[in-house]
């Protein structure tokens, strides 16, 4: 349900994000950094080269950190997905779902759900919004 339950009103009556969407928003946010940090770390190595002990450890961490980023990925633009398509459904412009889709990351951030990122998690999120709203046509 998530998103969907905030299609039906006007953006000046949201009040909460469902607290499911805020959880798994704040879960992706947090792996995606995490995810960040470890391929930075392995992009310090030439992996054509060398393969220590402590190098294959931090290739096998990095996997970790990636399949459990994109599970949380998946989580959260499954979310999206279903906002956007129901707004597409009732016919909104993709401007207006853009807009919706922005309003509720800012929900999220004012909530406390998700951190200042210098917008990257919102461009991410809109990017999707876009190709969900493309796709459905």
């Amino acid at each position: 349900m998530g998103f969907q339950q905030q299609v039906a009103r006007p953006i000046s009556e949201y009040l909460l994000v469902p607290p499911d969407v805020a959880a798994i928003a704040t879960r992706y946010q947090a792996f995606r950094e995490i995810e960040a940090e470890h391929l930075a770390l392995m992009a310090r190595y030439n992996l054509a080269l060398e393969w220590t002990p402590e190098i294959r450890q931090v290739v096998f961490n990095a996997g970790d950190h990636i399949r459990q980023a994109r599970a949380a990925r998946a989580a959260f633009r499954q979310h999206v997905s279903e906002f956007v398509l129901a707004l597409r459904r009732a016919r909104e412009p993709l401007s207006s779902v853009l807009q919706r889709t922005r309003s509720l990351l800012q929900m999220l951030e004012t909530q406390g759900a998700l951190r200042r990122d210098d917008g990257w998690l919102e461009a991410e999120v809109l990017e999707w919004a876009i190709e969900e709203y493309e796709n459905a046509a």
